[in-house]
């Protein structure tokens, strides 16, 4: 048994295949010629055919500008379908805009009054019952270790 190693060959893409000197596919390139060469042939066929017949021409003429008028008049209709909603979208945020301000200023000024009170509530509980009960309580522990200083328990 051999104790070599065999390693995977890997394969690495090319970062430039334009480069590379395998021969480029021309299929696309030929498809997309042939049919740009048959779609400039329709059309050129269609203009001989409306050079040499007048009225034929003249009938697509008129067919053609009905149904652009056509066309012209949904436009028109949906602009004004258009107007029509952002109209009513800003009547409505303008009516958002006021129910907020009647009905959340008054909130948040009963939600500051609040603050100031139990501001000035911590206040006098910090005046009144905290200080006195830490000042007591420290000169408890103070006269605790004065006596343990002196008797030494």
């Amino acid at each position: 048994m051999s104790d070599e190693i065999v390693l995977p060959q890997m394969e690495t893409k090319n970062p430039r295949p334009e480069l590379s000197m395998k021969p480029a596919d021309k299929r696309p390139v030929i498809f997309g010629s042939i049919a740009a060469v048959i779609i400039v042939l329709i059309f050129l066929g269609i203009g001989i055919f409306l050079f040499y017949h007048p009225v034929a021409t003249a009938i697509i003429r008129d067919i053609f500008i009905i149904f652009m008028g056509l066309g012209i008049f949904v436009i028109i209709l949906l602009l004004i379908a258009l107007i029509v909603v952002i109209a009513y979208l800003v009547i409505k945020v303008n009516d958002l805009i006021q129910l907020l301000d009647r009905e959340i200023r008054p909130v948040l000024n009963k939600l500051q009054q609040t603050t100031t009170t139990i501001g000035g509530t911590a206040t006098f509980i910090s005046e009144k019952a905290v200080q006195p009960v830490i000042s007591t309580a420290s000169m408890v522990a103070g006269l605790n270790a004065i006596f343990r200083a002196l008797f030494k328990r």
